[in-house]
C-alpha cells in the first residue's frame, strides 16, 4: 500500500497533488500551507516529520473567543501583546521543533514561538490586535498540532516543576559553603600567629555566613523534626537535628568564647548535601503526569442548543436540562438522556468493555462515553460534580495517601533512642567521674552519631535508581515507590490495554468461504465506512472492486449497506442482520441478499514476549487477571497465562477496586497494572498502581507509575532492580552502623574530640553516597 507524503501513513484513499501522493485533505492542506511559507525544508530534517492532520478542526476552539477562557489560559498580557503555553502531546522529533519554532512565518501577529521538547509544551508571544487565541488554536491545529484544552487547564495552572525554593536553598547552602572553606583555609593551613587576627575575622565572617544556612537552608528539617516530636513520632529527622545543633552550637561556643575556629564549614556543607540528596530524591520527570483525574481529559466547553442555534458555553455551567451537541469522537461529559440522532457509544475508557453499545432516543446516556459516528443531541440529567464518572472518582480511595511505613522509618525510631541513650549514659559517666568532661562527650557522641549517612543513602539510592529505570521507559512518581515495589507479593493485570495492545485486533473470517470478487466488493463498501471496525476490515482484507455502489447506508451502531451490481450486501451486527448463535466476542456479519455468509471474528492482539512475562513473574508472585470484557478470550488466555492464575471477567470499576483492597485485607502486598479509567480506583487502591501507555505524556490514570507499554515485558527486570536497590540501601547502613559503633567507642571513652567527628562526619557521608551511586550505576546497565 502506497504511503503518505506528509505523516508517512497508509493511504486508504489516494490523494494527489503536486505529484505527491496524499492520504487525506488535511495532510496535503498541511503541506500546501507550508509549501506557500517556503517552508517546505521540514520534509528533510527528520525520516517521518508529519503528523496525519484533520480538517474538523473548525469550531472546536470558539470557547477561546469567551473572556472567561482567555484570561484563565493566559498568563501574560500587556498593550495587546499576550503570552499562552500549549500543550501538544503530538510533538515527536527535531522537525516539530524547526516548525512549531517559525509559526511566525505562518501568521502575521505571531511574534515568537518557543517550543520545550521535553515536556511537549509550545510557548507562543502573539498580538491579539493582529490573531485571537481562538486563531493560534486553529493555525496549530491546521498544521496537524491541535493544542491539548481540559478542564483541568480551565479549573488550575499548575506546573510541576522541582520545589524553587529547594533549588534557592540549595543555591544558598552551596554559597556559603564555599565561602566558608575559603575563609577557613588559614584554620586549614595551620598558619603562624601573624595570621591570628584575619583568622578571628574570620571566624565571625563564618558565622555570619552560617546563619542564613541555619535559619533558611535547615528550616525543613528543624520544622520536621519538631512537628514529629510534638506528635511523639520519631522520623529521621529528629537525630538528623540533634546532630546538626550540636554541631552547630559547639562552633558557636568556640568562635565567641575564642577558644577554636570551630567547624561550620562542616555543618554547611553536610546542609548543602542533604538538601541535594532532597532534590536528587524529589526530582522527577516533569511532562508526565502522575495525578491526573478526570479533569485532565473532559471538554473545557460544550456546544449547548438554544432555541435554533448552538453556543459554547463553559462545562461548569451546565444544568440539568440543557441540551448539549456531541460531535463524532466527542467525549459525553455528564449524565444524560439521548433526544435526537443515533448513538454509538465506545465506554472502553471508563468500563473496559472494548464493544460500542448502539443508542436509541430516549436511553441514558452515562459520562465517559465517546460518541463515534455523526451528531447526536442529549439532555443533561445530572451536573457534571454529579454524574456517574465522577462519582467513580470521587470514591474515598482517591482522597487517601498511601501510608506505607518505611524501612527508614522503622530504623531511626531505634536509632534515636539508641543515640540518646549513650549520650545520656555517658553524661552521667563522666559527670561523676571528670566533670569536665561531660559536656565535650555528649557533643561527640551526637556529632559522630548524627545519622547523615543513613539519611543521604535513601535519597541517592533510590534517586540515582528512579532515573535509571526512567531511562528504561519505567518512570516512578517517588523514591518511597521503590521501596513499595521491592516489597510486592502479588500483581494484578487488566486485560483490555495493558496485556494486549490497545488499538490492534487479529481478524478472522467464520463462515462460507468469500470469492476474491465478494472480498473486493466487502473492501470497497467497508472503505466508504468511518467506523474503526469497518476500516479494520478494509486493511485486513485490501482488496477494491471496480463495481459502481447504489443506496449505500450507514446505520449509527448498527453496520452498513449498499447494493452492487443489483446485489445488496450488509455488513454490520449480527442483531441488526438477523443471525443466529451470535457468539460472545466481537463479530461483524455480512449478510448478500437474504443469505449470512458468515462473520469478521475481532481478537485481541497481546503484547509480544507477555507469555514468558507471565511465566518469569509465577516463579515470585502470585497472579490475577481482571477485565472489563466477557469471557471470551478466556481460553486464548488460559494458554498464555500460567496455571493458578486468578481470572476474573466482567469487572467493573468498582468491582476491581473491591477486589484488590479484599487481596490486601488477607495481608498481600498488590502492585495493580492498568490503562484506562475504569482502572483508576484499583491502581489508587493498591500498593503500587502502575499506569500501562503507548505513549507516556498521553493521558493515564492517577497512579505510583507509569511503564511504556513496549517494556512492559521487562517489569520482572524492573521489579528485581528496585529489590536491588532495597538492598544497597540496607547494605549502607551496616556501613553506617559499623562507622557509628566505631566512631562512638571513641566518643564515650572521651578520646575523640569533635573537630576528628566534624572530619569524619563528611567523610562518611561521601563515602556511601559514592558507594550506593557505583552500586545501582553498576547493576542498572544490566538492565
Amino acid at each position: 500500500m502506497s504511503t503518505c507524503f506528509h505523516c508517512n501513513g497508509e493511504c486508504e484513499t489516494e490523494i494527489r497533488f503536486d505529484n505527491k501522493l496524499f492520504c487525506c485533505e488535511g495532510c496535503q492542506t498541511v503541506y500546501e500551507i507550508l509549501s506557500g511559507k517556503e517552508l517546505g525544508s521540514y520534509y528533510t530534517i527528520d525520516k517521518n516529520p508529519g503528523i496525519k492532520a484533520s480538517k474538523n478542526y473548525k469550531g472546536k476552539f470558539n470557547f477561546l473567543d469567551l473572556e472567561e477562557f482567555r484570561s484563565k489560559l493566559i498568563f501574560f498580557s500587556e498593550n495587546n501583546i499576550s503570552k499562552i503555553r500549549f500543550f501538544l502531546p503530538q510533538i515527536h522529533c527535531s522537525s516539530c521543533l524547526w516548525l512549531l519554532e517559525r509559526l511566525a512565518k505562518l501568521r502575521k501577529g505571531v511574534i515568537q514561538s518557543q517550543v520545550n521538547f521535553v515536556k511537549k509544551e509550545v510557548e507562543i508571544t502573539f498580538d491579539e490586535s493582529e490573531i485571537s487565541l481562538r486563531d493560534l488554536a486553529e493555525l496549530l491545529a491546521s498544521i496537524g498540532y491541535p493544542p491539548s484544552i481540559t478542564l483541568e487547564d480551565y479549573d488550575s495552572k499548575k506546573v510541576r516543576s522541582t520545589d524553587r525554593r529547594l533549588i534557592l536553598q540549595i543555591g544558598v547552602a552551596g554559597f556559603c559553603f564555599g565561602n566558608m572553606m575559603l575563609l577557613s583555609f588559614p584554620e586549614y593551613l595551620g598558619l603562624d600567629e601573624s595570621y591570628e587576627n584575619f583568622q578571628t575575622v574570620f571566624n565571625y565572617l563564618n558565622l555570619a555566613l552560617s546563619i542564613p544556612v541555619l535559619i533558611y537552608c535547615d528550616r525543613d528539617y528543624l520544622l520536621s523534626a519538631w512537628k514529629a516530636v510534638r506528635s511523639k513520632f520519631i522520623n529521621i529527622d529528629v537525630p538528623i537535628t540533634l546532630g546538626i545543633l550540636a554541631f552547630y552550637f559547639q562552633s558557636v561556643y568556640e568562635i565567641l568564647s575564642g577558644s577554636g575556629a570551630g567547624y561550620l564549614d562542616s555543618f554547611a556543607g553536610l546542609i548543602f548535601f542533604l538538601l541535594v540528596g532532597k532534590w536528587f530524591q524529589q526530582t522527577t520527570y516533569g511532562a508526565i503526569n502522575f495525578e491526573r483525574d478526570y479533569k485532565s481529559y473532559f471538554p473545557v466547553a460544550v456546544s449547548k442548543v438554544e432555541g435554533d442555534s448552538e453556543t459554547i458555553v463553559p462545562l461548569r455551567s451546565v444544568k440539568i436540562g440543557d441540551r448539549l451537541i456531541i460531535r463524532n469522537n466527542e467525549l459525553i461529559p455528564t449524565d444524560a438522556l439521548l433526544r435526537k440522532g443515533k448513538g454509538s457509544i465506545d465506554y472502553s475508557f471508563v468500563s473496559g468493555e472494548s464493544a460500542q453499545i448502539s443508542k436509541e432516543p430516549g436511553e441514558k446516556l452515562f459520562a465517559g462515553g465517546r460518541q463515534e459516528g455523526q451528531a447526536i443531541e442529549i439532555e443533561v440529567e445530572r451536573e457534571v460534580e454529579n454524574s456517574y464518572l465522577t462519582r467513580l472518582w470521587n470514591n474515598p480511595v482517591f482522597d487517601k495517601e498511601k501510608m506505607n511505613t518505611s524501612f527508614t522509618e522503622n530504623i531511626t525510631k531505634y536509632f534515636t533512642f539508641t543515640i540518646l541513650a549513650l549520650a545520656l549514659g555517658g553524661a552521667i559517666y563522666w559527670s561523676l567521674t571528670d566533670p569536665s568532661k561531660w559536656l565535650f562527650v555528649i557533643v561527640s557522641v551526637l556529632i559522630i552519631a548524627c545519622p547523615c549517612a543513613i539519611a543521604l543513602s535513601v535519597p541517592f539510592t533510590y534517586g540515582n535508581g528512579i532515573r535509571i529505570l526512567g531511562r528504561k521507559s519505567f518512570y516512578l512518581r517517588s523514591s518511597r515507590v521503590i521501596e513499595s515495589v521491592s516489597n510486592i507479593t502479588d500483581l494484578v493485570f487488566d486485560k483490555t490495554g495493558t496485556i494486549t495492545h490497545n488499538n490492534q485486533s487479529q481478524i478472522t473470517w467464520e463462515g462460507t468461504e468469500l470469492t476474491a470478487e465478494t472480498k473486493a466488493i466487502i473492501g470497497t463498501i467497508t472503505g466508504q465506512s468511518s467506523h474503526p471496525l469497518s476500516r479494520q476490515i478494509n486493511r485486513f482484507l485490501n482488496a477494491k472492486s471496480g463495481a459502481g455502489m447504489t443506496d449505500l447506508t450507514e446505520l449509527a451502531g448498527k453496520g452498513i449497506s449498499a447494493r452492487v451490481n443489483g446485489v445488496t450486501y450488509a455488513i454490520g451486527s449480527a442483531a441488526w442482520l438477523g443471525a443466529e448463535n451470535a457468539e460472545a466476542g466481537t463479530r461483524v456479519y455480512v449478510k448478500v441478499n437474504d443469505v449470512v455468509l458468515g462473520a469478521f471474528v475481532f481478537t485481541n492482539v497481546y503484547r509480544e514476549g507477555i507469555e514468558k512475562l507471565f511465566t518469569a513473574l509465577h516463579a515470585d508472585f502470585r497472579l490475577h487477571i481482571l477485565s472489563g470484557d466477557n469471557d471470551a478470550e478466556k481460553s486464548r488466555l488460559e494458554k498464555i497465562v500460567p496455571p493458578g492464575t486468578l481470572m476474573n471477567f466482567n469487572q467493573q470499576p468498582e468491582d476491581k477496586l473491591n477486589y484488590i483492597a479484599r487481596l490486601q485485607a488477607d495481608g498481600k502486598k498488590v502492585m495493580m497494572l492498568g490503562d484506562g479509567l475504569n482502572d483508576a480506583g484499583a491502581l489508587r487502591q493498591s500498593n503500587v498502581g502502575v499506569s500501562v501507555v503507548d505513549d507516556v505524556y498521553s493521558f493515564s490514570p492517577s497512579s505510583d507509575a507509569i511503564i511504556d507499554g513496549q517494556k512492559l515485558t521487562q517489569l520482572k527486570k524492573y521489579i528485581d532492580y528496585c529489590t536491588f536497590n532495597k538492598s544497597v540501601v540496607k547494605l549502607s547502613y551496616a556501613f553506617s552502623i559499623f562507622y557509628n559503633i566505631i566512631g562512638l567507642s571513641f566518643a564515650l571513652t572521651g578520646t575523640l574530640t569533635p573537630l576528628v567527628a566534624a572530619v569524619l562526619m563528611p567523610v562518611s557521608s561521601i563515602s556511601v553516597v559514592l558507594m550506593v551511586t557505583l552500586l545501582t550505576n553498576l547493576r542498572g546497565r544490566k538492565l
